[in-house]
């Protein structure tokens, strides 16, 4: 069991980075307008998203490199290799600094719901007292740079997520009909920009760099 659990690391530290508020704000905001109606749009971003993550994991088990470094070492030409990885780091930064911010505006949310707004005026600026607690803990648990420590940590917090889903699904019993009928994709007349966001929050670019990274680095040991 423990080298399972060993063995599971990379899989739980990749899936926590995918389950945050954010991604289950997306979600409950299209249950909430469109009911069933796209689960079609969800099934299909998860199915390419084991796929993308799978040959993630594959290379980062083969190769003993992350994706950047792969990608650097197959593009040939130093100006488009340069050009390649300027463009990856943005899209990496600009993307997890908007995917985090999504996150910790989530957890204030729910803090907020639970216990009492954070919120703190100081003259003209307004200071949100959660933010700056939860970004103060994200900094710390990054700053030990355990990796056991971390791997823990998000083994817990995925099961709790975990169980909290199957209870909910549990105690809200849905329709299953009508569970089934969201399965066949409908008239597109659901929103758009809600079907992207379901394939966005989905189907994240830096998490196929992070497993690609955590294989290489773990399952190596």
């Amino acid at each position: 069991m423990k080298n399972f659990l060993k063995n599971l690391g990379p899989g739980i530290l990749v899936s926590a980075a995918f389950i945050g508020p954010g991604t289950v704000t997306v979600c409950s905001i299209a249950g909430v307008n469109f009911g069933y109606a796209l689960l079609w749009a969800l099934f299909v971003s998860i199915i390419a998203c084991i796929i993308l993550q799978e040959m993630s994991a594959r290379l980062g088990l083969i190769s003993g490199k992350g994706l950047s470094e792969c990608i650097r070492d197959e593009i040939k030409s130093p100006v488009f290799r340069i050009l390649a990885l300027i463009l990856i780091f943005s899209a990496i930064v600009i993307g997890n600094a908007a995917y985090e911010a999504g996150n910790i505006t989530g957890a204030v949310l729910g803090l907020e719901g639970v216990f009492f707004s954070g919120a703190l005026n100081l003259g003209g600026l307004s200071i949100n007292l959660w933010s700056v607690l939860i970004g103060l803990i994200a900094f710390i648990l990054l700053a030990m740079g355990s990796y056991k420590r971390l791997e823990k940590i998000f083994i817990g917090l995925v099961g709790l997520m975990s169980v909290a889903f199957i209870v909910t699904a549990f105690l809200t019993r849905p329709d299953l009909s009508e569970i089934f009928k969201g399965f066949i994709p409908g008239t597109f007349n659901a929103g758009l920009l809600t079907i992207i966001a379901l394939v966005g929050t989905t189907i994240v670019p830096y998490n196929l760099f992070l497993h690609a990274s955590l294989v290489s680095e773990k399952w190596t040991e």
